[in-house]
């Protein structure tokens, strides 16, 4: 009997009215998903922004716990900053060991300028890679220095509001404010430059817990400093965490005239500001974080920056 020839079944592809249907409905697909991506990955970077302030309130109450006093915002004109100080409270005892606290900024090794604490930049705007590259010269008309550059940060301390506070003086009315100092040779009427062969003896703080008048639950200590884009890693916006001569590097303002950043590359005002959507972290001297919006009153705003106004907060 004849075989009977096998018929070859007819393999159906896809047209191209199908495959282009498909490409568009993946690629809504894609568009719908892409925000909620994004929008976990920024909450992702919101929390881990928010534990850097929890762990630098933790390590200012730490200091405070061991030395009775806050910490200062600088330990003299030239020397270095609250950040530095902090250190050890933060586990960093070695390399709070490498800074020589007699000698200014400008004189410290290296290793002790350009050391970057991952804990003290903000994901949402960079990590832990940059150094300042113009600006940490000396401000003295005693000496001078080219750049000498170190680790940035994207956190600053709360200096008060009011001219006093834009320079971090000793009349400052921030929680944490220039300390006291003690040089040999003798320095020129104190808060003055230290002569270029001054060494710091000593140093204490002008702040304590007690001093917190409006209350530690009402006083920030510490927040996410406002820089513009093109001027990271540049002094006096963003130069060296460390150096305590350039009070717009590790210190900022809070009040009228001093509004939060409300974008990235807002007028730079020694204000605070971050690169989250619409809120900046704040970590308080009750050791609590909490995030403002932008819009939040100036006046407000330096009430809380003030550590004695006496004046009752009802909105935050």
């Amino acid at each position: 009997m004849p075989s009977t020839p096998l018929r070859r079944r007819r393999q159906r592809g896809f047209t191209l009215i199908e495959l282009l249907v498909s490409i568009a409905i993946i690629s809504i697909l894609v568009g719908l998903l892409l925000p909620a991506v994004q929008a976990s990955r920024e909450a992702a970077r919101m929390t881990s922004c928010q534990n850097n302030l929890k762990q630098v309130g933790l390590a200012v109450q730490n200091f405070e716990s061991q030395r009775k006093e806050l910490p200062p915002s600088r330990n003299y004109d030239h020397y270095t900053s609250w950040a530095f100080l902090i250190l050890p409270f933060m586990e960093q005892s070695a390399l709070r060991a490498e800074w020589n606290d007699r000698l200014k900024y400008y004189y410290q090794s290296d290793e002790a300028r350009l050391t970057q604490i991952p804990m003290y930049y903000c994901p949402s705007r960079r990590d832990a890679k940059v150094i300042s590259v113009a600006g940490d010269d000396i401000l003295s008309p005693f000496e001078i220095s080219g750049h000498v550059p170190g680790t940035v940060s994207d956190y600053a301390c709360s200096a008060g509001h009011g001219p006093a506070g834009v320079w971090n003086w000793i009349t400052s009315n921030g929680a944490m404010i220039m300390g006291r100092g003690a040089t040999e040779p003798p320095t020129v009427p104190e808060g003055y430059y230290a002569p270029p062969n001054a060494e710091l003896v000593s140093w204490s703080s002008r702040t304590n817990y007690a001093s917190l008048e409006d209350g530690a639950s009402n006083t920030i200590l510490v927040g996410e400093k406002h820089v513009r884009p093109l001027r990271q890693g540049i002094s006096p916006e963003d130069g060296a965490i460390y150096n305590g001569d350039h009070p717009a590097n590790f210190s900022r303002c809070g009040g009228p005239g001093y509004p939060l950043a409300r974008f990235p590359n807002d007028q730079f005002q020694n204000n605070f500001g971050s690169y989250h959507v619409g809120g900046v972290n704040f970590v308080f001297a009750d050791g609590s974080v909490r995030t403002f919006d932008v819009n939040i009153s100036t006046d407000v705003l330096g009430r809380l920056t003030h550590r004695n106004d006496h004046e009752v907060v009802t909105e935050q």
